[in-house]
């Protein structure tokens, strides 16, 4: 019955409806104030569930573990928010697009390359381009935007040195991508067929070229950064902003 419904009404009609759904939940989450999202500042009695994590999804925002950890880091430990910049972001997310664009001090681009379809976590990109062809000349931007990007594009050293060549000098870049740290190396996948793509698919519901490893911070090295990681899951309230209390936070640095 449930694919039938999404066969009749489409990809576009689905997403609205989930939107529709995650909005109705949120008016019952939001009876509490035991969590609180950091980016839009409202409180729950908890977060939504998100695919198969508890204590995961804005109902307002629509943030998730990882942006709302991403964000305290930002915030608490750097100067993000309080210089000027230029701000390129990739694969923009509903959570960060208002607060970033309605910066007074930001000039704020996005971009992305997959713009068939948007669900209910990004928005519609400023510019369509990959990640791995970044249509800017060198030294544009202060800070790249990357979260969940680098295991989505065939050769992520390609993407990397993009990433560098449009960065200014001593500007960095936010990263965020799915590590298995018990692994020490990083696991390509071969999408050379339809088969082997039906697989990924299947799996993660996109395709996906890789599961980085431990060497994670070496791949970002080989191309000149300082990535700089940090265990900012244990400095937070980890149960009052639904993060994770081991969640690593990942800044590429492009020397001066």
């Amino acid at each position: 019955m449930k694919s039938f419904i999404k066969k009749a009404i489409g990809k576009r009609g689905a997403n609205q409806l989930r939107s529709l759904q995650i909005d109705l939940k949120g008016m019952y989450y939001g009876l509490g104030n035991g969590v609180e999202c950091p980016i839009c500042e409202h409180t729950y009695r908890r977060f939504l569930p998100f695919r198969h994590r508890q204590q995961a999804l804005c109902p307002h925002c629509r943030s998730l573990e990882r942006h709302r950890l991403i964000f305290l880091y930002l915030k608490n430990r750097t100067d993000f928010f309080t210089t000027q910049k230029k701000i390129l972001h990739f694969a923009p997310e509903k959570c960060f697009y208002k607060k970033f664009k309605e910066h007074p001090g930001f000039e704020y681009v996005t971009a992305d390359y997959m713009v068939s379809f948007m669900d209910n976590i990004g928005v519609m990109p400023d510019h369509v381009m990959s990640i791995d062809d970044i249509k800017f000349p060198d030294n544009s931007f202060d800070v790249i935007i990357a979260i969940g990007i680098l295991l989505l594009v065939p050769d992520d050293q390609k993407a990397l040195a993009e990433i560098y060549r449009t960065l200014k000098p001593g500007g960095y870049a936010v990263l965020e991508d799915p590590i298995n740290y018990q692994s020490p190396v990083t696991e390509e996948y071969d999408l050379s067929t339809p088969e082997k793509k039906a697989v990924s698919l299947q799996k993660y519901g996109h395709l996906q070229y890789r599961l980085y490893g431990s060497d994670y911070k070496e791949r970002i090295e080989r191309e000149g950064f300082r990535m700089v990681e940090e265990p900012y899951g244990k400095e937070v309230d980890a149960q009052k902003y639904g993060v994770n209390p081991w969640g690593i936070t990942h800044l590429a640095y492009k020397p001066r």
